[in-house]
């Protein structure tokens, strides 16, 4: 009678069990994957002196150095360099990521940054300077918060912009890439349709301005479509009440310059 019973139990278990491992592979399927890169710079598989396939020149001189395997915005002439590469992404929402590093030493430093939408979109700009993470659009300071930067390390930076009904959502972050996201410094903005004046389409974007005399590099960037999720860091605050700052990137440029 014993082995019945034990039988009986056994037969008995067995489909909850079943049952509780197809709902696990279950959750697994429906767990959707992280969307693919629409655009990566490849820096390491291009030729020296030359720019990434796929990349255009708009303002500044880049070059690709194949020893550290980096794209660099070179000191001369002093502008505000950019670099567009991918796709034109139109009035929806993505993602750009790049690392890169601005060395200088003093009051007179380097700035680099990375942005959506070409030169009408939005751009997340690191100010070693002044220890500062930006975000701009068309020449004009939205918001910067505090970051200490130190220009001899390299540095992430990433901007995601998704729509949410009649406005628009730009998140900023910035991390030492060595030390990984969870240490990320966040900055976040909200504008309405109505206020953008010119729409949302372009080119992802690369800014670099070599102040201190020395190139500005450039390690990777890459762009993902709508969906994109950074892991680790704080997130970012645009539900906070902002004001423009009209700062121009002339009026940068000659503080930037100053003894």
């Amino acid at each position: 009678m014993k082995p019945f019973l034990s039988l009986l139990c056994c037969l008995t278990l067995l489909p909850f069990s079943a049952c509780g491992q197809d709902s696990a592979s279950e959750e697994e399927q429906e767990k959707p994957s992280p969307p693919k890169a629409i655009a990566i710079l490849d820096i390491k598989n291009s030729k020296e002196g030359s720019v990434p396939g796929g990349s255009s020149i708009v303002a500044g001189k880049w070059s690709v150095v194949s020893e550290s395997e980096s794209l660099q915005v070179l000191a001369e002439p002093l502008v505000v360099s950019r670099l567009e590469f991918g796709p034109e992404i139109r009035e929806k929402g993505a993602t750009i990521l790049a690392s890169g590093r601005a060395p200088g030493e003093g009051r007179i430093q380097s700035r680099f940054g990375a942005g959506l939408y070409g030169k009408n979109g939005f751009q997340v700009r690191l100010l070693p300077l002044r220890d500062e993470l930006e975000l701009v659009r068309r020449g004009a300071v939205l918001r910067s918060v505090v970051m200490p930067v130190e220009p001899s390390r390299s540095y992430t930076i990433e901007l995601t912009i998704r729509a949410d009904e009649d406005q628009w959502v730009i998140e900023g972050f910035a991390w030492d890439t060595e030390k990984g996201a969870e240490e990320a410094t966040a900055i976040g903005y909200r504008i309405y349709d109505e206020e953008l004046l010119f729409p949302l389409a372009g080119r992802p974007v690369l800014t670099g301005t070599p102040f201190s005399g020395e190139p500005v590099s450039f390690s990777a960037a890459q762009v993902f479509p709508e969906g994109y999720v950074r892991e680790g860091g704080e997130d970012a605050d645009p539900e906070e009440e902002t004001t423009e700052e009209e700062t121009s990137e002339e009026e940068t440029s000659e503080e930037q310059g100053e003894d």
